[in-house]
């Protein structure tokens, strides 16, 4: 037994370095054809900034190790999964689903510092699983104490000062529990602090069913369901698991069922409306169209692209523009929904089709050639092609696309969503245009004057204000022949 146990020692000794180089093989190839080798020092960052030796088999060795700590597949390759997060924690890129803000308060929950709501973006279905955490905990204790939140990522992800961690929207920093009632700080071990709610916290945590948790990091030992860190007597540090393709479904438990909204899944069979055109003349003969369960995935991410994917009247008011438009002006040219979507937005287009977006991009570390330049009427030499962060997203499948894109874009091909901009067909940023020209932002006044300037140049007409709508992202502005249409001229039927 013992001269056995010695040959397999030694095979695994030498099965191990052969596995070792086979990663490091496909890693040499992924650094090509996914662009990250261009990007090495950012990664060996990335992975681990306190070494400073690095080979091919160290790089596999720390991919591995980061892999595991984010709650990968731990296999040492920087394949596309693995390079669409780490590119965000390495500052190269930004991810347009880490968009969601946790509000400063809400049923259960504050949040820490004042003034840092910066700090607190994340990922939908993060967001999600701290206000169901949240709200349970009010209604099991409606007199408190509340839920302390403090950092979650930045806008879009990435490094994030105070911090080595919270890249990704899925890192939460949450005070233990206190029994005295103040929502301040307190150290476990302390006067004041409650381990018995803070336990019910960690297990609320644990069971949140949205997203699974990787892991929390406290120092108290008598409390379950975390690890010891050093720096953490203060506050826990909850990370969730990236959404997979299973979505929300991978977490478990049902606690928060009473409190939760229940996932999209994949509609097999969704039930979509019918876009019609409800006026006299030309445009009322157009044909009425069936929205398809494509349009339906297509629009969730032209709503990450476009709007952040959050479920605001911003969003609404995008897409409604979309539907006029396709209505209107563009049904003859396309034959679906989805196929104008990726016609007219720049995150959808699989190639930009404008040359002066791809010069501003060019540069940039997430830029990816895809061949050739463009034509004569565009300077030499700019190359055609479209950042990375995009044709994940174009590539990003229902089940992992952020929870409030899903069903804003559900309700919106449904016909339940209503419509903030009338007969609108067009928007843009007059705010933006004024910073490329004048080298700043405008002022109320100077933004409303150079929009209406804007308008008139353009041959449209400006919507003007309206209750509850913010333009100053978006503007939105509808053609002169449309002006006088009835509003709600462009109607989705429900199904």
């Amino acid at each position: 037994m013992a001269i056995q146990s010695q040959q397999e020692s030694r095979v695994g000794r030498a099965v191990r370095p052969a596995r070792e180089a086979a990663k490091a093989d496909r890693n040499r190839a992924y650094a090509r054809s996914l662009g990250w080798g261009a990007h090495l020092t950012a990664v060996r960052r990335a992975l681990n900034r306190r070494r400073t030796v690095w080979n091919e088999v160290t790089l596999v060795t720390e991919t591995a190790k980061w892999q595991a700590r984010t709650g990968l597949d731990s296999d040492g390759v920087i394949g596309p999964a693995t390079w669409s997060l780490l590119r965000v924690a390495a500052g190269l890129a930004k991810d347009p689903v880490i968009s969601v803000r946790l509000p400063d308060s809400g049923p259960g929950f504050y949040t820490y510092p004042p003034g840092r709501g910066h700090h607190r973006f994340g990922r939908a279905e993060t967001i999600r699983a701290l206000q169901i955490v949240a709200a349970a905990w009010q209604q099991a204790h409606p007199r408190g104490p509340r839920i302390g939140i403090g950092d979650i990522s930045l806008h879009g992800g990435g490094p994030i000062r105070g911090h080595g961690s919270h890249r990704l929207g899925l890192d939460v920093d949450i005070r233990p529990l206190r029994a005295d009632g103040p929502e301040t700080p307190v150290l476990q071990g302390q006067p004041g602090y409650s381990q018995a709610l803070t336990q019910e916290l960690v297990d609320r945590l644990r069971d949140n069913g949205v997203l699974r948790v990787h892991f929390i990091l406290f120092n108290d030992s008598g409390v379950r369901g975390v690890r010891p860190w050093s720096g953490h007597d203060d506050h826990l540090h909850v990370r969730f698991a990236p959404p997979t393709r299973s979505g929300a479904s991978q977490a478990t438990g049902a606690k928060a069922a009473e409190v939760t909204t229940p996932a999209l899944t994949t509609p097999a069979q969704p039930r979509l409306g019918t876009l019609t055109v409800q006026v006299p003349g030309p445009a009322g003969g157009t044909p009425a169209y069936r929205f398809s369960p494509e349009d339906l995935v297509w629009t969730a991410r032209f709503l990450i692209g476009e709007a952040g994917g959050r479920d605001d009247p911003a969003s609404h008011a995008v897409l409604h523009a979309m539907f006029n438009r396709y209505a209107l002006l563009t049904r003859p040219y396309y034959r679906t929904f989805h196929a104008f979507l990726r016609a007219y937005s720049t995150p959808l287009q699989p190639v930009l089709n404008d040359w002066r977006a791809a010069r501003r991009h060019m540069h940039h570390p997430d830029f990816a050639p895809r061949g050739g330049t463009y034509g004569p009427r565009a300077p030499a030499g700019i190359p055609k092609g479209q950042l990375r962060t995009f044709l994940d997203l174009q590539r990003r499948p229902w089940e992992q696309l952020p929870l409030a894109a899903r069903t804003v874009a559900l309700r919106a091909l449904s016909g339940a969503l209503p419509n903030p901009v009338g007969n609108a067909t067009e928007f843009g940023s007059p705010r933006q245009y004024f910073r490329d020209r004048f080298g700043r932002f405008p002022n109320a006044e100077e933004w409303r004057r150079y929009t209406e300037e804007f308008a008139r140049s353009e041959g449209l007409l400006w919507i003007g204000p309206v209750p509850g709508l913010d333009q100053a992202r978006n503007t939105f502005f509808v053609r002169r022949k449309f002006a006088r249409l009835p509003a709600g001229a462009v109607r989705i039927l429900p199904p």
